[in-house]
């Protein structure tokens, strides 16, 4: 289960790296799912900050698209 950082309901915001680490798969699998090459139900939610790609760790929509990865 995601769990929020400090508990005031904002998903803490992390890299490819941690996502990665805390998924427990290699960064490159997490890069390729973020591209646009990639069919749109399959990308993982993220932000796009210019060429930086973060993640809401706790966010609805990451725990939405992990959910539909464990049917």
């Amino acid at each position: 289960m995601m769990s929020q950082k400090g508990g005031n309901g904002i998903p803490e915001v992390i890299d490819s790296t941690e996502l990665a680490k805390r998924l427990r798969v290699p960064e490159s699998w997490i890069r390729n799912r973020t591209r646009a090459r990639t069919p749109k139900e399959e990308r993982i939610p993220c932000i796009r900050l210019g060429r930086y790609v973060r993640f809401e760790w706790g966010s609805p929509q990451l725990a939405g698209w992990l959910e539909k990865k464990r049917q």
